[in-house]
């Protein structure tokens, strides 16, 4: 019998590599998103301690001059967290288009293997078959050498 030897050895070896390269620009896309999601929600939070000090200037009477400059430096953040949020939403785009990729990728390779075990079920097959026929040529065989000795009793 002869082995198995599946035709698109290759081809399967390549769409592997490729699932594996998505996954790896999923997984870059996904830690880029967290980056930019972490700098936003950072951004935030400088500007409600920011209110805070504000409204801790206005209330307890503090200098104009202090006021003012926590109202320049809430505006220049308002301007980073625009930035960011622009930046988080490219790497949310970016997840989504890798995410597809990377699913595309699997599906190539779902597509390979399931034809690669289509092919080693009919080799299988083929293979029962063989020995079938191999087991059923030396019965016939043994059969006739048993009547060879008497070719009248081959008619029963």
């Amino acid at each position: 019998m002869k082995a198995f030897r599946f035709t698109l050895e290759a081809v399967q070896t390549v769409r592997h590599r490729q699932e594996q390269q998505a996954m790896e620009n999923y997984v870059r896309a996904l830690l880029a998103r967290r980056q930019a999601l972490d700098h936003v929600e950072s951004i935030r939070e400088q500007i409600r301690r920011n209110q805070q000090e504000l409204s801790l200037v206005l209330t307890t009477g503090g200098s104009a001059a202090r006021a003012a400059q926590a109202c320049q430096y809430e505006r220049s953040l308002e301007k980073t967290l625009t930035e960011r949020a622009t930046t988080l939403a490219l790497a949310d785009r970016r997840v989504h288009a890798t995410m597809q990729a990377m699913l595309l990728a699997r599906q190539k390779l779902q597509a390979v293997e399931t034809y690669r075990a289509k092919q080693k079920a009919r080799h299988s097959r083929d293979e029962t078959r063989e020995e079938q026929k191999l087991l059923d040529d030396l019965a016939s065989r043994r059969a006739r050498s048993l009547f060879a000795w008497n070719p009248s009793a081959e008619a029963l």
